[in-house]
């Protein structure tokens, strides 16, 4: 059953992420909950770290846990928890780089960007699950 809470998040960050991406890469503006925080981000040098758009780290991402958790769901070989430890890489990923981002929205940005925080808690959660996922199949 977590696994499949898993997979549903992962899936909803794929489907954000593309969403905000096609609007960084066509240059057109994104639908903000807030106000003007998301165009805020994405006119921000800082959102493009190596020259990439910071939503494409979260599609690859995103897309590494969902077919990931899909493998899981289908397969109950002891590859299964190979498959398990690389999503905790992910995630660890995920979450240290949301934090990142977050942190650079707050105080360099200077702007919050609805996707990315409803992103951010995202990843939170799937990371959490993908920790709780590890310590029962321990038992």
């Amino acid at each position: 059953m977590i696994n499949r809470i898993i997979f549903i998040l992962s899936l909803a960050g794929v489907l954000m992420a593309a969403y905000v991406l096609q609007s960084f890469l066509r240059n057109t503006g994104i639908l903000c909950l807030t106000g003007g925080g998301c165009e805020l981000v994405r006119k921000s040098p800082v959102s493009y770290p190596f020259g990439i758009p910071v939503p494409a780290f979260g599609l690859v991402g995103y897309t590494g846990l969902t077919i990931l958790s899909f493998l899981r769901t289908t397969d109950r070989s002891a590859s299964n928890n190979k498959l398990l430890k690389f999503m905790l890489g992910i995630a660890i990923f995920g979450v240290c780089f949301v934090s990142w981002f977050t942190i650079m929205e707050l105080f360099v940005i200077k702007g919050i960007c609805t996707w990315c925080a409803i992103s951010a808690v995202d990843m939170y959660i799937v990371f959490g699950l993908v920790i709780k996922s590890m310590l029962l199949s321990r038992k």
